[in-house]
Order: C-alpha cells, then sequence, then structure tokens
C-alpha cells in the first residue's frame, strides 16, 4: 500500500507541474512509467528550437526513476536522445523502464512511439540524488484510480558494487 500511495504522490506531482505535452493518463509502477500525449511540432525558444520529445521522454524517465527512489528527488544527470522521425505530428506513448539500479544511481531507457506502434525517439537517461525531499502530495484526498490497470514492474537487475567486484542481485 505505501508504494501505491509514492505512485499516486507522483502522478499528483506531475498533473500539478501541467505539461503541455502530457494529454491523456499517467500510469507508474515499479521502475516503469508510461505518459500518454500529442506532439504538435517545434516551438521556437531563444536560438535553439525546443522538441517536443524531449519533454516526453525527460518526463516519463523521471517518473520511472522517482518510482524505485522513494527518499527524495532525482536529479538528471546525463540525458542522451535520438530522434527517428523528427516531423511527427500525432498523439504518442512515452515508455520508460529502469534497465540497471545501482542505487543511488539509476539508468532509464525511455521510448516515444506513435500511434501506429512505430519508434518516434527513444533516450537514456542517468539519475542521481539531488538532496532535496520531495514534496508532499498536492492531492491527498484523491484516491488510487479504481479501474486497477498499472503497468508491469520493470525487469531490472540491482548491482550492487564490492571491493570484490559487482554484485548482481536476481
Amino acid at each position: 500500500m505505501v508504494a501505491q500511495q509514492h505512485y499516486q504522490r507522483l502522478k499528483h506531482l506531475y498533473s500539478a507541474a501541467s505539461s503541455e505535452h502530457a494529454t491523456g493518463p499517467v500510469d507508474i509502477s515499479y521502475g516503469y512509467a508510461e505518459v500518454v500525449g500529442a506532439i504538435d511540432g517545434e516551438t521556437d525558444r531563444a536560438l535553439v528550437p525546443h522538441v517536443p520529445h524531449q519533454q516526453l521522454l525527460a518526463d516519463v524517465a523521471s517518473l520511472a526513476a522517482g518510482s524505485v527512489e522513494k527518499e527524495g528527488r532525482l536529479s538528471l544527470e546525463r540525458f542522451n536522445m535520438s530522434v527517428s522521425q523528427p516531423d511527427y505530428q500525432g498523439s504518442v506513448q512515452a515508455n520508460a523502464e529502469v534497465v540497471l539500479a545501482e542505487p543511488p544511481r539509476y539508468h532509464v531507457r525511455a521510448t516515444l512511439f506513435g500511434e501506429n506502434g512505430n519508434e518516434i525517439a527513444e533516450a537514456l537517461a542517468f539519475f542521481e540524488p539531488s538532496g532535496e525531499a520531495l514534496p508532499p502530495d498536492p492531492a491527498p484526498e484523491a484516491d488510487a484510480e479504481a479501474d486497477g490497470t498499472a503497468p508491469p514492474p520493470a525487469p531490472f537487475m540491482p548491482v550492487h558494487v564490492t571491493r570484490y567486484g559487482s554484485l548482481c542481485l536476481n
């Protein structure tokens, strides 16, 4: 039950931040997140055009990493994105899963899919603790969705480094 409350808090925090590209439901489970959204093209900001793919992929990756780390906020240390269809416009589904956990560091792979299931973009993200506490739930009275449809837990292996080598807990 505690884990479900943490996932609900992450959903509420994300909804309160009001991402301009996230238009649909947000699903979170341990090490996995899914966001439904829409891409309507680039918006010019300063000298570099802002690509909406990046925002959705960063959001879903941070939700997946945040689902594993319950003690505080994580900061995005590295983010590598590859866009295979830069001109795509329409509804999308962003999925992310923690592929390697070396607490307190997490490696996340995020993928953006189009309406017909084709891959539009993918990203690899690296998260570390920021030292900040996770804010309180902005909607604590909101109960968990009754539909019970949560994505499956991510199949990653926690790896701990010892002085004798790496230990994989599988």
